[in-house]
Parts: structure tokens; sequence; C-alpha cells
């Protein structure tokens, strides 16, 4: 039995995305990290769907599952073995390269408050995530303020 297998049979979230993407071709998460700030924001809603690993772009959105956690981070490049490297929008620091086992899929949508939300990065939108990258607690008063 994998891990995930054992996992899932113990209701593990990332496992059972995993399994839904697998058996159903996608899956909708309700988001509640703000690494993603502003693109994606905590009680937003993501839409993740399979994608070949070698297809996979710098500026793509995925999804991938660390141990029991799931992560949805930015592509910013790939390493040496050509696995994505990826970052949080509002983070400063890059995750571990992503491995083929890790990956969930690409994300294709974002829905708020019921509507589908660009995920392209305006010229507003990186200067705000440079900003968070910068200051935690103005990615805390953002994430208060756009809650209002």
């Amino acid at each position: 039995m994998s891990r995930c297998e054992v996992a899932a049979a113990e209701n593990s979230p990332a496992c059972l995305v995993q399994e839904v993407v697998q058996r159903f071709g996608n899956a909708r998460i309700r988001v509640q990290g703000s690494s993603m700030l502003p693109s994606i924001r905590p009680g937003d809603e993501i839409e993740v769907q399979p994608i070949p690993f070698h297809e996979i772009e710098t500026g793509d959105v995925i999804a991938y599952r660390r141990g029991d956690r799931l992560f949805a981070h930015r592509v910013i490049g790939k390493d040496p073995g050509n696995n994505p490297i990826t970052r949080g929008d509002s983070l400063p620091q890059a995750d571990a390269p992503v491995l083929e086992s890790e990956l969930l899929g690409s994300v294709t949508a974002v829905f708020r408050e019921g509507r589908r939300v660009s995920l392209k990065r305006s010229p507003t939108t990186r200067a705000a995530g440079e900003l968070f990258r910068r200051s935690g607690t103005c990615a805390a008063l953002f994430v208060k303020f756009a809650s209002l």
C-alpha cells in the first residue's frame, strides 16, 4: 500500500484531492492560506486539473502535495532536472523543487464569492505581491480589509 493510500484511508485531505483529480479529471478546493496573495485569497476556491509534468511552464500555478499538506504556488523556474520550482506570490523564498509524484495538477480557475477571477498577474498585483513578500503586516491588513 502506498503512503497516499494509507493516508487516504485516514481521510488525508491532500490524498483525497489527489484521488478526486485522478478519478474525475478535476477538483475544487477552498484555499485557507495567504501565500498567493493577492492573486488567490483565503476563502477562494481553486479548480485543479491534471497536467502532464513536462508541460508545466514558468508562470503556471500548480497544485501539489507534500506529505499531508496541499500547496498551490506559481512556477518561477525549473531545476537542472527539469522539476518545477515554485513560490507563493507573497512569500520571500522559493519552495523545494516539485517532484512528479507530488503534482496534483494545474490551477485552471479561481472563484471568489462564486465569480471567476483572473489568475493573470497585472502590474498592480505584481507590485502588491512584492509588497506582501516584504511585509507580513501588509498581507494581514490586505486580508482583513478584503473581507469587509
